[in-house]
């Protein structure tokens, strides 16, 4: 479970607080009136959910600050220079989303936590380490798929690396990060029914349900099917003698998947598994072919298998396409949309209903 200082959460909740003060009760002065449009625009165009988790990352910059500033607020933390440091530290006016401007983070450069996918990469772990750090990974891809211009090389390479990351994350766990579960124990003269779910909504209609199978030992005359889930249950169990329920929230951890530095440094990849039929007996003969030729001979890097052949799915330049037949490319590509590394044709793998299938 990953857990914050105090002063960390003090400071973000500072920091999502002054930007919705500066976006919707701004001071009567032009300057200020300009940043609240700016800032009501880039909720408009992103939404809270994809904002929030880039405000909150600036929370180590902002301690940085305080920690550069004099004593002058011995007795408690300082709220009210977190608004005075967005309205000097942030563009809200740039077309994609908020920046930290150079004069407020050149000093921090090498340590601040990016939060835009032209800025300067951390050393930060790369694990997801929740719901919000994946979101705000994706927020990331997604300007990068969307403005490539925005992106220099070297933040494109992290952007690949933590993406690279991620999938690795989420491969190894079944539950990638740390969820909330909503739990009840309904005690009865015949045991105890436990019941989870995600939400509470959802948990609160699974107790109403056990409540109306049993409702008449309630002995309310009231329909239940007329009654709200919150209400029937309230009723039944304050009604009941003896039965009752308890509900609490836990927090279900994903297993810790160590890794031993020598597993780290192998290299992996993907792979897909699809029927020759997808093939034409003329491309079939080639890629036979091609197979025997020495490598810096043939038109495309491909290795032999017993029933079949490995064939990688990189894009090729355009030379080398208009060496290879129609059949094969349109399976490269279909591997490649995919994120798949290789494609294994073999004459016994599964047939795609996206492909045309040869009978030969």
């Amino acid at each position: 479970m990953t857990r914050y200082a105090p002063f960390h959460l003090e400071i973000a909740a500072c920091l999502w607080e002054a930007v919705l003060t500066l976006r919707d009760r701004p001071a009567a002065d032009p300057d200020a009136l300009d940043r609240a449009l700016a800032i009501r625009g880039t909720f408009d165009r992103l939404g809270a959910e994809t904002l929030r988790p880039i405000i909150l990352s600036w929370t180590a910059t902002v301690e940085r600050a305080l920690q550069g500033l004099d004593d002058d607020c011995p007795f408690g933390f300082d709220w009210a220079y977190v608004g005075r440091w967005l309205t000097e530290s942030v563009d809200w006016t740039h077309p994609h989303h908020p920046v930290l401007l150079s004069d407020a983070t050149e000093q921090d450069a090498g340590q601040a936590w990016p939060t835009g996918i032209e800025e300067t990469p951390s050393s930060r772990p790369t694990d997801i380490a929740g719901r919000e750090d994946h979101l705000a990974l994706l927020v990331r891809a997604r300007s990068a798929i969307e403005y490539p211009e925005d992106l220099a090389s070297h933040a494109r390479s992290d952007l690949i690396a933590e993406i690279r990351s991620a999938e690795d994350h989420i491969e190894r766990s079944s539950l990638p990060w740390p969820v909330k579960l909503h739990a009840a124990a309904i005690e009865h003269r015949y045991g105890t029914n436990i019941h989870a779910a995600i939400d509470e909504t959802t948990l609160d209609a699974e107790i109403a349900a056990w409540c109306r199978e049993w409702w008449k030992e309630a002995g309310d005359e009231r329909d239940p099917a007329t009654l709200g889930d919150e209400t029937v249950s309230a009723i039944y169990f304050d009604g009941h003698p003896t039965d009752g329920c308890a509900k609490d929230l836990l927090q279900v951890t994903p297993p810790l998947l160590h890794t031993s530095l020598a597993s780290k440094s192998v290299e992996t990849g993907r792979y897909c598994v699809l029927s020759t039929a997808h093939l034409t007996v003329q491309t079939a003969g080639l890629l036979d072919g091609w197979a025997s030729w020495p490598p810096t001979e043939r038109p495309i890097d491909i290795a032999a298998s017993v029933y079949g052949w490995f064939v990688p799915t990189r894009s090729l330049d355009e030379a080398r396409q208009a060496q290879l037949p129609a059949d094969l490319l349109r399976l490269m590509a279909f591997g490649r949309s995919r994120s798949f590394q290789f494609l294994l044709l073999d004459c016994d793998g599964d047939r795609s209903d996206d492909l045309p299938v040869h009978d030969w």
